[in-house]
């Protein structure tokens, strides 16, 4: 065994504690009456009442913990989806794309944790929904925070296979061959990239989008953007609110690729943004409009990405 691979394997055994307290946050926050949303009122704004809800649902399924569900359920209730489907169908522009890709993730893991079909018609409208948006207008690969259309994706792709709607997942491989393989010949500087404070893992995520899908084979993305990639090093001293779970972003991105590629160097920048990140609790569960109310959820996201690995599901 590798010194990396021991750090992972020690880094696994403590995996689901570090889920546990991540989900106590939303746990705690979720039902909180912030917007006049029917369902999704929650932690500030929609997107993040969504994926809040999806952490504890997350948290159930790679702990076999329920004491979350009836949260869950309190959110989930059938009316008030339906409300929430007419407002997102006569908005077409809200929370697109990064709150609806959010509610694909919660859609496909609702279904995979309790088997439930309760948001199947809803998740399929949001997926609609985000062919349509990028029908329209193609996806630029560096787009920023909410426009990011790499998380946009990989969420539609996920999506697909969870529920076996191929369709979507070609539509994620055409616009990956399309806009993100040859973006990847012209990234921004490290310097550059290093100077946006965002939430959103521009590059690596770019690279993730582009491997997953099958547009481009993991060693050839790495050929172009390692040299970014593995120059990364974890932010220490976040500069606004966004910039507190670019760890996390980055990471889930970087596990990704480490999948794909099998380089342990990938999974040694994981180790680093992910121990970075949880050991900073204040990042996390601190103050509540600044970070509580959705960095765990991110945190939760990154460490899913590992531990499912570490029982064989794929990211």
């Amino acid at each position: 065994m590798t010194g990396v691979s021991a750090r992972f394997r020690a880094f696994l055994t403590e995996a689901p504690h570090w889920v546990e307290l991540l989900a106590q946050v939303p746990a705690e926050h979720v039902r909180r009456h912030d917007t006049i949303h029917p369902a999704f009122h929650g932690c500030i704004d929609w997107h993040s009442a969504c994926h809040a809800t999806w952490a504890l649902l997350a948290c159930q399924r790679l702990t076999g913990q329920r004491a979350h569900a009836p949260i869950v359920d309190s959110v989930l209730v059938p009316d008030k989806l339906a409300l929430e489907e007419a407002d997102l169908k006569a908005r077409p522009d809200f929370e697109m794309p990064y709150g609806r890709a959010w509610f694909l993730r919660l859609a496909l893991e609702d279904r995979i944790v309790t088997g439930s079909t309760r948001l199947t018609f809803f998740a399929r409208t949001v997926a609609d929904s985000l062919v349509a948006h990028y029908r329209a207008a193609p996806p630029n690969p560096f787009a920023r925070e909410y426009a990011n259309p790499a998380w946009a994706l990989v969420n539609l792709l996920d999506y697909a296979r969870t529920e076996n709607k191929p369709e979507y997942a070609t539509f994620a491989r055409e616009m990956a061959a399309a806009h993100f393989v040859p973006a990847l010949d012209r990234l921004p500087t490290l310097t550059e990239e290093d100077s946006w404070t965002d939430f959103m893992a521009v590059t690596p995520m770019a690279c993730e989008i582009a491997v997953r899908t099958g547009a481009m084979d993991a060693a050839d993305a790495l050929r172009k953007a390692g040299d970014r990639i593995f120059a990364l090093t974890p932010v220490t001293e976040p500069k606004r609110p966004h910039h507190y779970a670019l760890n996390f972003s980055r990471a889930w991105a970087l596990f990704a690729l480490y999948e794909s590629s099998g380089d342990e160097r990938l999974l040694s920048l994981y180790l680093d943004h992910m121990l970075t990140g949880l050991s900073r609790p204040s990042w996390w569960r601190g103050d509540y409009r600044a970070v509580a109310h959705w960095v765990p959820q991110f945190g939760i996201f990154a460490l899913q990405r590992a531990l499912l690995h570490d029982k064989g599901v794929s990211s």
